[in-house]
């Protein structure tokens, strides 16, 4: 997968996620959430780019091995992270409900989603 290919698809698939959370937050149970679910959405676009990067270059090694454990690594990374964001806003902002969650994890299954689909390509390429 090139660089312009990941960056288009990136771009279109987060102005639909953006589409999405637009709607999302004008529900009332879920406005008060709103600030993270733009966070989210920014910051599981910038895990993305950093994948892709960090992927292309495992590919393009020498070693084979590098590119399934940067896709390991990252795998493991996010889910880390995401269980951080889940139980830090929870215990900081002291949610009255659950649902935020709702959008949130929305977000990471729409990237993840993503991830696996342009991660399998880029396992495809010929250094």
């Amino acid at each position: 997968m090139s660089q312009r290919s990941f960056f288009i698809q990136l771009s279109i698939l987060s102005l639909g996620t953006a589409i999405l959370l637009f709607f999302l937050n004008r529900l009332p149970q879920l406005q008060a959430y709103s600030t993270l679910s733009w966070i989210s959405l920014a910051a599981f676009a910038a895990l993305c780019i950093l994948m892709y990067l960090a992927g292309y270059q495992a590919v393009m090694s020498d070693n084979k091995n590098n590119f399934s454990n940067a896709v390991l690594g990252f795998t493991a990374a996010k889910m880390f992270l995401a269980i951080l964001v889940i139980f830090g806003y929870s215990q900081l902002a002291q949610p009255p409900d659950k649902l935020f969650i709702i959008p949130f994890f929305a977000i990471y299954l729409i990237y993840t989603i993503f991830e696996t689909y342009f991660m399998m390509k880029l396992g495809r390429m010929n250094a």
